[in-house]
């Protein structure tokens, strides 16, 4: 079967891919969160304005500020879902 022609072999569209952080927020709290991620990821979720300012403040290619941000998303989205988690006694999540 060709893939152009069937939408459901195709793959996720730009925009389907990227909606999972597209209305990505720092809520309140994520700042301990945020100290636990390595210096680049904690400066490219702290820093303000598009791709281009942001790699201009960093002084990086855009591409690394987007991958820096993607990473530092994943890693916090992680962090906040360990915090949220339910603890035993012994502060091992419950499965």
């Amino acid at each position: 079967m060709d893939t152009r022609t069937n939408p459901a072999m195709q793959s996720p569209s730009r925009e389907k891919r990227t909606a999972k952080y597209s209305r990505f927020a720092l809520l309140p709290g994520d700042e301990d969160l945020i100290a636990q991620l390595p210096a680049e990821q904690q400066a490219a979720l702290r820093s303000e304005g598009s791709y281009a300012s942001r790699a201009e403040q960093m002084g990086v290619a855009i591409g690394t500020v987007r991958s820096r941000l993607h990473r530092a998303r994943a890693a916090l989205v992680r962090l906040r879902e360990a915090r949220d988690a339910p603890q035993t006694a012994a502060g091992q999540p419950i499965h």
